[in-house]
């Protein structure tokens, strides 16, 4: 399954939410930090299955798509990636000033896969993508 319209991927998104935040409240309630892991681990998961069947304007909707490709667009994907890596950064700082766990280093690992991602995604986008006149 491939979604391609605004309201299509609006509606993903809002139903990826939606179950992200009923298991932050209920493993929020089990004060466990390998819940807390584990929402880490499928929130990652989403993101790239969401990448994985979210479609643009002009790119095959049957083709699989590129295991580097986050988005469509270099500009989204460099905008997504440096938001991961500045979030990284702050809970890093945080880390850094006593506020540190487990659960926290693996979150902010998971921030970094993602930074990585997107801008990898970006750069790849920015060198295949047609010059601009």
């Amino acid at each position: 399954m491939r979604f391609t319209s605004p309201a299509q991927k609006a509606l993903v998104v809002a139903v990826l939410l939606g179950v992200d935040l009923v298991l932050a409240l209920a493993f929020d309630a089990l004060h466990s930090e390998a819940a807390s892991i584990v929402l880490t681990v499928l929130q990652l998961l989403g993101w790239y299955v969401a990448s994985r069947v979210f479609r643009g304007p002009g790119e095959s909707v049957r083709a699989a798509r590129p295991w580097w490709r986050m988005t469509n667009r270099p500009l989204l994907s460099g905008v997504l990636g440096a938001g991961y890596g500045l979030l990284a950064v702050v809970n890093i700082g945080f880390s850094l000033a006593g506020y540190g766990s487990l659960s926290g280093a693996v979150s902010i690992l998971a921030e970094i896969v993602l930074a990585a991602l997107f801008l990898f995604s970006f750069s790849r986008l920015r060198a295949t993508s047609p010059a601009r006149a």
